[in-house]
């Protein structure tokens, strides 16, 4: 089911969940929104009248369940609609922390009427209400889970909506266009242009060349938004799972002599000097007949083809001749992938020899974790290499559902410029560029379906 943005959720049910996250704490809060979310959070709070108290208050009070038994003190601010995150009336119930007393406070409120509320609810009943559109949306989710810095400040500006009014502003032209397009089209007969073709031709030009430029910046922003993926990759037992544990500072891989331990892929998360990567530990490269550990040399090799960077491990015993038994290089390297060469266990060797590595590559050892600094030295680099230090100043596509929305504008803005140079009617061209503004608008929610936001918003925690 299509349906346009900023449907008014006012009479839904009111709902409610724990805004904060679970566990041992000074502070929970336990929000509920929807048009009884004042009532309903009177019926269980007993110090001011929280239906007569002025929006934006916050009132002291004890808490009680249905049978009037105590259950904590608590702080009650009040949002009233439209003045909230949601749109609605809104409560908010500050408790102690701790599962037992931040349970207690929720089950109280349930049990006066109040629904759970499902994964990202809060934040869709935003988006439902105009409060924010689509890409805001997908903003706030971002923000929560960011785990850099660049993420966190890229997140904000979308949230901010500088993606949005980019886009709005864009699409706004292209209605125009098409709006002077089907005009012409009513006066077909009398054979009036409400606009020159030069004049659509070099609308929709700077309109395709905006949306390419926003498009263009997706290579870094999803870099900043799920990090730069580093593979590791080897023969077995040269070294890689230690040298995932060494930088990640934990136990994360399996370590033994066995060659082969590792059968399957793991991927995991780590901040180096403000840069995110991903690092994942592969499957030996050898020569088996072991069916599963076939089939975690396969999945190596789909692996190495995705990775933004791949580095190659050899022990330093081995010196260059270890890099060249592994003839993998040409296999995976892409012209805009970035290959390492990592000689492990350079303790084992002496310095002169290590020294000559080093022109060639990056020595490296886990025994003497000093030896990791040049490695991580490189990657930063590399990192930063990736994109232009002025890009997050400037608009940036993070999200993958977005990129692919402006490259459905672009095609359809391609194939409007190819039907005014080969001269066909308005009629064609109108239709090309309608494709083009309704792909941006599926981008910021102006329309959009269920199933999307259905999946947008079930990556949302609770409560949020």
């Amino acid at each position: 089911m299509m349906q346009s943005a900023h449907t008014a959720t006012a009479g839904l049910d009111t709902i409610a969940a724990i805004a904060t996250p679970p566990g041992t704490a000074g502070l929970s809060v336990i929000r509920l929104s929807g048009d009884r979310a004042v009532e309903l959070a009177a019926a269980v709070f007993t110090g001011a009248d929280l239906t007569e108290v002025e929006t934006h208050t916050v009132h002291y009070g004890r808490l009680e369940d249905a049978d009037g038994r105590f259950v904590d003190e608590v702080m009650a601010t009040v949002f009233r609609a439209p003045r909230s995150y949601t749109g609605e009336d809104s409560v908010e119930f500050s408790c102690h922390g701790g599962t037992v007393v931040t349970q207690g406070v929720l089950e109280s409120v349930l049990a006066r009427g109040v629904r759970h509320a499902e994964p990202g609810e809060f934040t869709r009943r935003a988006f439902l209400n105009g409060r924010i559109d689509l890409v805001q949306a997908e903003a706030v989710a971002d923000l929560i889970h960011a785990q850099s810095r660049d993420a966190h400040l890229a997140s904000l500006r979308q949230l901010e909506g500088v993606l949005s009014t980019h886009v709005r502003q864009i699409r706004e032209q292209l209605v125009h266009a098409a709006s002077m397009l089907e005009l012409s089209l009513d006066f077909v007969e009398e054979d009036v242009a409400f606009m020159t073709p030069g004049d659509l031709q070099r609308l929709i030009a700077g309109a395709r060349q905006q949306l390419q430029r926003a498009l263009d910046s997706f290579g870094s922003g999803r870099l900043i938004r799920e990090g730069v993926r580093v593979a590791l990759l080897g023969r077995p037992n040269v070294g890689k799972s230690s040298l995932m544990n060494a930088l990640l500072g934990s136990d994360r891989a399996i370590v033994t002599d066995v060659p082969g331990t590792t059968r399957d892929f793991i991927e995991e998360a780590v901040l180096l000097r403000g840069e995110l990567f991903r690092f994942i530990d592969t499957a030996g490269l050898r020569a088996t007949s072991d069916t599963v550990e076939r089939e975690g040399i396969a999945r190596t090799h789909a692996i190495a083809r995705q990775a933004d960077v791949v580095c190659l491990l050899s022990e330093a015993a081995e010196g260059k001749a270890g890099h060249g038994a592994l003839d993998i290089l040409t296999q995976f390297e892409r012209s805009d992938q970035q290959v390492l060469r990592l000689y492990t266990k350079c303790d084992l060797i002496d310095e002169v020899e290590c020294a000559a590595l080093s022109n060639d590559g990056v020595p490296v050892s886990v025994r003497d974790l000093t030896r990791l600094e040049p490695l991580r030295d490189a990657l930063v680099v590399i990192a930063q290499g990736m994109r232009a230090p002025s890009e997050l100043g400037s608009v940036m596509v993070t999200n993958t559902r977005h990129a692919e929305c402006l490259r459905k504008s672009l095609e359809g803005l391609r194939r409007a410029e190819a039907a005014l140079v080969e001269g066909r009617t308005e009629e064609f061209v109108a239709l090309d560029v309608r494709e083009a503004i309704d792909a941006l608008g599926e981008m910021i929610g102006e329309v959009t379906s269920d199933d999307v936001l259905n999946g947008i918003f079930a990556r949302f925690c609770i409560g949020k």
